[in-house]
């Protein structure tokens, strides 16, 4: 019995000094049951890492899908070239290009521009009043414009220039305006009060009568109706200028030989333009006789005023036919 007891006393784990086959399997299973468990949490742990780092892979994808990725820069490693400066071609400035443009070519931009803005008109007219142009520069532009009519006389130069008919005046009469209407622009710039200089207005006066009444001429009466009107206009800015002779008495006084002279121009003028400066003609003759016999008579000043009381009434040239 016991026996029995201290075997089932071992059986029960104790250690007494000595170790049963029974006693060394339990702690043999012990160790493998601990073993197994300690194995178990290893792969739990092991499992759940997995887990949350799928989890963790899957919301990354998600996260890039989500957000489109920007390209990838390519940079490409060119070889090194030489630097040269591109320089481009530009306009001439204002100034430069005013100083290269021909007279025509100015002339039309400025009439262009007018055209365009019309305010600048009347700066552009203040200017030029503030100019005086030379009686030179003046015959020259006539002279020019003269050569011109002269140049649109159909078929040969050598017709006789008194007698063209109408054809000749439909292909001259663009040139005809052109000309009487430049003559008494220039014509009333050289007159008081614009010139103080009455011998320089008589002068350019006379010059400009001249090339009147030597243009050519057309069989029709009609077609000379421009040279008309013109030489009328003539007639009257004659009379203008002696009305301010008959004013001035040292003129009158000093200046009576030359003021004879005149007369005898104007009795040509006044034949070749078919008696249309009678007018003038007839005043300066009395001046010329006023001059001649009473020089020296005060009283005989007033007399002269009062005999320039006509009228001087302006025509202007312009297609009114």
């Amino acid at each position: 019995m016991n026996e029995h007891n201290n075997t089932a006393v071992c059986g029960a784990g104790f250690s007494w000094g000595f170790k049963s086959d029974s006693g060394v399997k339990c702690h043999e299973q012990e160790q493998m049951r601990e073993q197994e468990r300690t194995l178990n949490r290893i792969m739990a742990n092991l499992v759940q890492s997995q887990g949350a780092e799928q989890k963790s892979s899957k919301r990354r994808m998600e996260d890039v899908s989500s957000h489109p990725t920007s390209p990838v820069r390519r940079y490409n490693v060119s070889k090194r070239r030489a630097h040269h400066t591109s320089i481009r071609g530009q306009p001439l400035p204002l100034h430069r290009g005013l100083e290269l443009m021909s007279k025509e070519q100015l002339q039309n931009v400025l009439v262009e521009v007018m055209k365009n803005y019309p305010s600048s008109q009347q700066l552009v007219h203040n200017k030029l009043a503030d100019y005086s142009f030379s009686i030179d520069k003046c015959e020259l532009l006539l002279r020019e414009k003269l050569q011109r009519l002269h140049e649109s006389i159909p078929y040969n130069r050598s017709h006789d220039l008194n007698s063209l008919d109408d054809y000749a005046f439909i292909r001259m009469k663009p040139q005809i305006l052109e000309f009487l209407n430049c003559l008494v622009d220039c014509v009333l710039d050289r007159i008081p009060p614009r010139v103080d200089n009455l011998h320089e207005s008589l002068k350019f006066l006379d010059m400009a009568t001249d090339m009147a009444v030597r243009l050519p001429k057309f069989q029709l009466a009609s077609n000379n109706y421009y040279y008309d009107k013109c030489l009328e206009q003539l007639a009257c800015v004659w009379c203008t200028v002696m009305e301010h002779i008959a004013s001035d008495v040292i003129m009158t006084v000093n200046d009576a030989p030359l003021l004879r002279s005149w007369v005898q121009k104007l009795e040509l003028y006044n034949e070749l333009s078919h008696g249309i400066l009678s007018k003038p003609l007839n005043q300066f003759k009395s001046l010329a006789v006023v001059d001649a016999s009473v020089a020296n008579t005060t009283n005989s000043t007033g007399a002269r005023r009062s005999r320039w009381s006509g009228s001087s009434d302006n025509y202007t040239v312009g297609d009114n036919q």
